[in-house]
């Protein structure tokens, strides 16, 4: 399961925690599936978004499409 977070006008990605629901804004202009490490608990939220972002699989299923 991958969460997708909403892109703002300005282009950036509007990142909730689904632990305590601080915000933030990220730019990262290939997904708007991301996972931030919260200040709540110092842990990746959401955990079903860790894999994709942080180990990088959106850019290399994005790389293979381009061969």
């Amino acid at each position: 399961m991958l969460i997708f977070y909403p892109r703002l006008s300005n282009g950036n990605v509007l990142w909730t925690c689904d632990s305590c629901g601080n915000t933030a804004e990220v730019s990262e202009f290939e997904t708007n599936v991301v996972a931030l490490v919260c200040m709540c608990d110092m842990k990746v939220h959401p955990h079903c978004n860790k894999e994709w972002y942080y180990e990088r699989i959106y850019l290399s299923k994005h790389t293979r499409k381009k061969k």
